[in-house]
């Protein structure tokens, strides 16, 4: 948003924030002078959902056929919403189609399809669905952050300024409120050294724009975003504070300020942390630690990557939270550190060591990370970081019947932002999720996935598996990092051992960084000019 004129500003408005807060065209009804596979209904599990919470859009289309036939449903996401990209929060709009699944029409009266939709834009979301050649129904569903406060910078999505290159930086806010009420205003907004020993107000502020979405029938969520210089404030790392009209806000370790982008650097890659393992005998707190002091002490990374799983369950049912745990121990860490979810941030229940799969963010959201997917620059390199979903199979019990680890993997939306926002095929790009994408063997057993490619599949995404490994291989992607595995596996494209270190893309799973009382460590990645040196695991003795 640097130096967008007003009138661009107010355009941008305008366009994003006209929404109806009824939802009188929720559920299309069309039972007069239908004919067989015309769609009769069209609804949604929850009219209201937030970034990341999968819903359900329900079909139900006209039976009563004189024989049965096969049609097809196809349902377009025309989208215009809030993405984050380099620390930003900027407006993106585009019509993607998400599904397209074929259902058999007979004699009953009518025929219900349900498709797992996977929100992860928040905007204005249009769903067009479209049965055969009948006529198009549609859904006007609005899709808010799955919290309050401040949405970025945040502690797992921190925002590192080179003041050689920029010396603005973007705060973006969001609140519920009531339609009566006023719009969310950001009374005061500054940055505190993370050691407390000072602290900076943000009065420079040189662009403010706001958008709205329907959170429920009655309220609204604002989303709020104010651009301030930052020309007056020291070089640091630090807390962001920000107060508005209804509630102060702070995120730990969320800004980090210095000179210039480094030409050679080093990050490192922690994953599969799992804090709060029941019944466990080691002391992940206490190892993880140990890590970051070793960090801190020998290998000064400019920045930390957490790959998923930072932890293990989480029941609201119990005094300890987890998450806090987890984050308490990272603010050890000298380093900005970005995250991404795994399965595990999902486990919020009180099953225990059953740890049964699923869906839910909102710990995460409010405890580590607003955001699940996002992208910034740092010298000369792309790092993206996806969401690689909830768990395929709900039908799984650790060590007991785990037959199909898989994940649901990448929307067709997240891959549209991969190919045309948060990609960058010219320069080198690192790409971070949970997941991996490829693996030597394939999946096996009772509800085994089927594989068409030349690399294994199991323990790897489902959904855009192919498409994902083929954007690594025509965009200028070095390494795509992963977890979920707990082993150290590197691989080309093919699922093999590469033959040189250097045949990108290479997939790589990095071992777990606290459940091996030998190994425990991470990969320690060398960058100099925009190119990848090594890539190493290490252990952090």
């Amino acid at each position: 948003m640097k130096n967008i004129p007003l009138v661009i500003i107010v355009l941008m408005l305008v366009s994003i924030s006209s929404i109806p807060l009824t939802q009188a065209d929720f559920s299309t009804k069309h039972s007069m002078g239908t004919t067989p596979g015309d769609i009769m209904l069209l609804s949604c599990s929850d009219p209201y959902p937030t970034e990341g919470e999968p819903v359900h859009l329900l079909i139900t289309v006209r039976g009563h056929a004189t024989a049965p036939f096969n049609e097809t449903i196809v349902m377009n996401d025309e989208f215009q919403g809030l993405v984050p990209v380099s620390g930003e929060m900027t407006s993106r709009s585009g019509n993607v189609t998400e599904h397209r699944i074929n259902i058999t029409i007979g004699r009953l009266p009518s025929y219900s399809k349900s498709i797992m939709w996977y929100p992860t834009i928040v905007g204005n979301h249009t769903l067009h669905v479209i049965a055969g050649s009948f006529p198009e129904r549609h859904l006007t569903v609005p899709v808010c952050f799955d919290v309050q406060g401040i949405i970025t910078p945040s502690f797992g999505h921190p925002c590192i300024i080179s003041t050689d290159s920029t010396n603005q930086f973007q705060v973006t806010v969001s609140e519920i409120r009531s339609s009566a009420e006023p719009p969310a205003q950001i009374i005061q907004a500054e940055l505190q050294l993370i050691n407390g020993t000072a602290h900076y107000p943000l009065n420079n502020l040189m662009t403010m724009w706001r958008t709205w979405f329907a959170a429920s029938p009655t309220t609204i969520q604002d989303e709020l975003m104010a651009e301030y210089t930052i020309t007056t404030i020291p070089n640091g790392f630090y807390d962001l504070i920000v107060r508005t009209a209804k509630q102060n806000y702070t995120w730990q370790h969320a800004v980090k300020i210095q000179t210039s982008e480094p030409s050679s650097y080093t990050i490192v890659q922690l994953t599969d942390i799992h804090i709060g393992k029941y019944m466990d005998p080691v002391n992940k707190i206490k190892i993880l630690t140990n890590e970051i002091t070793y960090m801190n002490d020998h290998l000064h990374p400019d920045f930390v990557i957490v790959s998923g799983d930072s932890v293990d369950w989480y029941n609201i049912n119990v005094h300890r939270n987890v998450f806090k745990d987890f984050r308490n121990t990272c603010l050890l860490c000298n380093a900005p550190i970005y995250t991404t979810p795994g399965n595990h941030e999902r486990y919020g229940h009180s099953f225990l060591f059953l740890y049964t799969p699923d869906t839910n963010l909102t710990p995460y959201h409010r405890y580590l990370n607003p955001l699940s997917d996002y992208s910034f620059t740092y010298g000369d390199v792309n790092y993206v970081f996806l969401d690689s979903g909830y768990d395929y199979s709900k039908w799984e019990i650790n060590k007991i019947w785990n037959t199909t680890p898989e994940a649901t993997g990448l929307t067709n939306t997240q891959m549209y932002l991969l190919e045309n926002t948060w990609g960058n095929s010219h320069l080198n790009q690192i790409i971070t999720m949970h997941h991996p994408a490829l693996y030597d063997q394939n999946d096996t057993g009772p509800g085994a996935v089927p594989n068409t490619l030349p690399s294994g599949n199991d323990q790897c995404i489902i959904s855009n598996r192919g498409a994902f490994i083929q954007y690594c291989i025509d965009n200028n992607v070095s390494l795509s990092l992963a977890g979920h595995t707990h082993e150290s596996h590197i691989f080309n494209w093919l699922g093999k051992v590469p033959s040189s270190p250097t045949a990108w893309p290479l997939f790589i799973e990095t071992r777990s960084s606290t459940l091996s009382k030998e190994n425990n460590g991470g990969r320690v990645i060398h960058i100099q000019n925009g190119f990848v040196l090594d890539y190493d695991y290490v252990v952090f003795s």
